[in-house]
């Protein structure tokens, strides 16, 4: 049974330097010769097995899922540490490594308690200049709904049986992270992103999508929202070393994550949705870094396995070496950031609406496929013939703004939203609530348009805003909030609460404030009638009157 936090410093306390090979465990994958993947409780026996052969290692629970499994968050440190504070005083880099989101896609799974195991021992030294997080397992209800790969996974190759993509509330998890209504995501923002504010997250994944000749593929923030040095530190220097590294040192071929529209005519390769919904994106709101790993769902799983682990080890030793460098480029991004919002530093426009860019035309290794003979939705089936062939296509790697708003100095909430308010501050975010009224000029939005989608998703049906934006005075009563944009995570505020960009009021979080929710108007309401205010206030500067900031 795994132990809790508290009892394992006695433990790692009587740990010896190192570890016998022949006292660690394989995991499931290697037991099985990768025809089988770990279910839950085998994750929970092998990090046993770990504590047992006394790794550097402290195993406690993030929280529990909807089916009451426990949501394990592993704690790699030499000497141990159980705190971010513990982590600041040794000097330590916080990385964080999370697993099996989508619980169908294993290999990361694997991958991550197999290095965990190296950690123990030949890459023990890693942790001198790094506490390594992990979540080998983010899913658990999902992982263990296992059924045929072919039925879950549809053309993914192996292993046999395999989880399915969404959580015990069939929520895609990767999807969750503005609106947290999952207990793994509620869990993970509490107990990793605000308790550890780690300096790089690694989000690994299993393509689903265009043939290709990469063993896996990669990914940065892709939310030009985030603050840019982060983002473009990982985009421009980091990820391009790793993938020489993986070239030259593992003969392992990776490349940017994408897919092609016509793969018998491509025309372009072209990358994921830029929005903060998705966990990597997420990362770089929050003005961290991140990288997505995605590892080729037609690679047997032994390969995969193989190339999610090869990439992880070159990732820690990316980091381990660089360590003083990202810290200080995540300090700077922190600084604007709170000086941009307090108005110390020019207000930069920030997208709500975005568009596909590209870094220039590049050479891409693409199967070949052919038409079938029969068809899929009235076009022929694609098959793939094994073969493979270079093209020269433009990469659209990142995203800019096709539609923009300043970032203004903070947003002002009614007393009615304590729904946003608590959400905001599970995000991390300083809040503000007023003790007496304040009259300014602010920025409200008179929504001419509201519409919300027929179609679920999530189960929501997801608000589009529409209207003109004006410059007028108003009172924010006491018992208002202020949610200030002067503050390390102000573009994250920005994302979450601009009404017309992809944040909370697309959620529907305010759909009460409004006075009107789906169900009510047929999924459209004030197309060609009623003009009212939306119930966020942009603010030009922060109110001069007493607040009190919320715990």
């Amino acid at each position: 049974m795994i132990r809790t936090a508290r009892s394992l410093v006695l433990v790692l306390a009587l740990a010896a330097p190192r570890l016998a090979a022949q006292a660690l465990p394989q995991t499931t994958a290697e037991r099985s010769g990768y025809t089988a993947t770990a279910t839950h409780a085998e994750v929970g026996a092998f990090l046993d097995s770990l504590l047992l052969a006394r790794a550097p290692i402290v195993v406690s629970e993030m929280g529990t899922t909807t089916f009451g499994k426990p949501l394990y968050l592993v704690i790699a440190s030499d000497p141990a540490v159980t705190s971010a504070a513990e982590a600041a005083a040794a000097g330590k880099l916080v990385v964080y490594l999370q697993a099996n989101i989508h619980a169908g896609e294993v290999e990361g799974k694997e991958a991550v308690l197999a290095l965990l195991r190296e950690l123990a021992g030949p890459r023990r030294d890693l942790l001198q200049k790094l506490v390594i997080l992990v979540a080998p397992d983010y899913n658990p209800d999902g992982n263990d709904a296992m059924g045929p790969v072919e039925v879950n996974r549809g053309e993914q190759n192996g292993p046999v049986l395999v989880g399915l993509r969404a959580d015990g509330l069939n929520l895609d998890l990767n999807r969750d992270y503005f609106e947290a209504e999952a207990p793994e995501t509620r869990a993970s923002l509490a107990r990793v992103y605000d308790a550890w504010d780690p300096a790089l997250m690694v989000d690994l994944h299993t393509t689903d999508g265009t043939l290709h000749g990469y063993v896996l593929t990669y990914a940065p923030p892709l939310d030009p929202v985030g603050p840019a040095g982060p983002t473009q530190y990982v985009r421009d220097r980091m990820l391009p070393a790793l993938r020489r590294t993986l070239q030259e040192r593992y003969r392992e071929p990776i490349f940017d994550y994408g897919n092609v529209d016509t793969p018998l005519d491509p025309k372009s390769w072209d990358t994921y949705a830029p929005i903060g919904w998705y966990g990597v994106n997420y990362v770089g709101l929050r003005g961290r870094m991140a990288i997505l790993s995605e590892a080729y769902s037609h690679a047997d799983f032994r390969t995969r396995v193989q190339a999610s682990h090869d990439f992880l080890v070159e990732i820690l030793n990316y980091a381990a070496a660089h360590a003083e460098e990202i810290r200080r480029i995540e300090r700077e991004a922190d600084v604007q950031t709170t000086r941009e919002g307090a108005g110390l530093a020019p207000r930069p426009d920030l997208a709500v609406q975005y568009r596909l860019a590209s870094r220039g035309v590049e050479p891409v290794v693409l199967e070949v496929m052919r038409p079938g003979t029969d068809s899929v939705r009235g076009r022929p089936r694609l098959l793939a013939t094994g073969e493979y062939r270079t093209v020269q296509l433009p990469v659209n790697d990142r995203f800019v703004d096709s539609l923009s708003r300043a970032l203004p100095g903070g947003y002002f909430l009614p007393a009615g939203a304590a729904n946003v308010i608590a959400l905001l501050r599970l995000h991390g975010i300083q809040v503000q609530r007023l003790t007496a009224d304040w009259t300014d000029t602010v920025e409200v939005l008179a929504t001419g348009q509201l519409s919300w989608s027929p179609r679920e998703f999530q189960g929501h049906h997801l608000l589009t805003v529409a209207g003109t934006w004006s410059a007028s005075p108003r009172t924010a009563p006491a018992g208002s909030y202020f949610v200030t944009t002067a503050q390390p995570l102000g573009r994250l505020v920005f994302a979450l609460l601009e009404p017309e960009a992809w944040g909370l009021a697309r959620w529907g979080l305010f759909d009460r404030l409004l006075g009107s929710e789906f169900g009510s108007y047929s999924g459209l309401v004030y197309g060609s009638g009623a003009v009212r205010e939306f119930p966020v206030r942009r603010a030009i500067r922060a109110p001069a009157v007493p607040t009190r900031t919320l715990p």
